[in-house]
């Protein structure tokens, strides 16, 4: 089975589970830390980095709401990784971000569209042509998502990447489904 279709597989088992395992129509209460985990796929927008790693680059990451301290909501943490032809990306993103939810008086039934930016530290490392290297980039994101009434959401988040390693941008759109816990 050639890798994209195993990619597609698990990612849509993922959000089977999580549909099974969510509650229909609950509140959006959290337990004492509020967690949020997604997966998904990063689409790079750099053609020497999609013919090294691949057009997909799996991901997962997870957010941990914190107290609004300088603005922001969310500390997250996540992977994107790939090997490819013996060509290899791996993005390390460690960032902070902002999200905006308009009011919604039936949120709790319809569920709710959110926007949001953030920027942090992304740890790159990719072999290309024989050459590996390491770096740590900034690098900044804007998203849209939506919360459906559950505890299930979908998010699309494009990320900009000030550096490459081994001459490859991890530039591009990332597609997740998600839960928060």
């Amino acid at each position: 089975m050639p890798k994209t279709t195993r990619i597609a597989v698990i990612v849509a088992a993922f959000a089977t589970f999580l549909t099974v395992m969510a509650p229909n129509a609950r509140a959006q209460s959290t337990g004492l830390v509020p967690v949020r985990v997604k997966i998904g796929a990063l689409l790079l927008s750099q053609s020497a980095a999609r013919d090294n790693a691949g057009s997909l680059v799996p991901m997962i990451e997870a957010d941990i709401r914190i107290p609004r301290v300088l603005g922001a909501n969310f500390v997250s943490v996540g992977v994107q990784t790939r090997s490819n032809n013996g060509g290899r990306l791996r993005v390390v993103p460690v960032t902070v971000s902002r999200t905006f939810q308009p009011p919604n008086p039936v949120g709790k039934i319809t569920g709710s569209p959110y926007f949001g930016v953030g920027a942090g530290a992304y740890f790159l490392n990719a072999r290309n042509g024989g050459q590996s290297d390491s770096k740590i980039a900034p690098g900044a994101f804007g998203q849209a998502g939506y919360q459906f009434p559950s505890k299930l959401f979908v998010e699309a988040k494009y990320q900009l990447v000030a550096g490459k390693a081994a001459g490859l941008r991890p530039n591009g759109l990332i597609l997740a489904i998600g839960r928060a816990f």
